[in-house]
């Protein structure tokens, strides 16, 4: 079963932190995004590996916009 991670604010997609292949279990840290010059983390909410990665670094982002695909 695959499902994404979503941006939680708009803004832009400062640092991928997981590649694909990558194992994450709940709460690891995946991406920081930043917003009016505030880094925010983004964190899976579930176990799974990183599939594929939706949004290269540096992209504008917008809240609730999937970042990547996790599997598993």
């Amino acid at each position: 079963m695959a499902a994404s991670i979503v941006s939680p604010v708009a803004g832009q997609l400062l640092r991928c932190l997981v590649l694909a292949g990558d194992e994450v279990s709940p709460d690891t840290e995946v991406a920081i995004v930043e917003a009016m010059k505030m880094h925010i983390p983004v964190s899976a909410d579930r176990s799974g590996r990183v599939a594929r990665w939706l949004v290269a670094e540096q992209s504008l982002v917008s809240e609730g916009q999937p970042l990547l695909v996790l599997e598993g």
